[in-house]
C-alpha cells in the first residue's frame, strides 16, 4: 500500500508556516514558487522520502489547505 503524501492547495494556503513547524520529519519547507506575487514563498514537500504520511501537517493547517492523497 502506497503512503499518502500532502498536497497543498495554494489558492487556500496563507503561507503561515504552521505546517513547516508541525512536520516531525522536516519534510516541508518554504520554497519560492510563482503562485502569488504578494507571498515570497510557499510550503512544499521537499523530502518525499522522509514523509510517512502521518497527516500532522494537514491536521495543523488552520485553513485546511493540505490534503493527503
Amino acid at each position: 500500500m502506497e503512503k499518502k503524501k500532502p498536497i497543498i492547495n495554494y489558492k487556500e494556503c496563507m503561507a503561515c508556516g504552521i505546517c513547516v513547524q508541525a512536520c516531525p520529519f522536516s519534510c516541508i519547507d518554504f520554497v519560492k514558487i510563482n503562485v502569488n506575487k504578494d507571498k515570497k514563498a510557499y510550503p512544499e514537500l521537499i523530502n518525499n522520502g522522509r514523509c510517512t504520511g502521518c497527516g500532522i501537517c494537514s491536521k495543523e493547517c488552520p485553513v485546511e489547505a493540505i490534503e493527503l492523497r
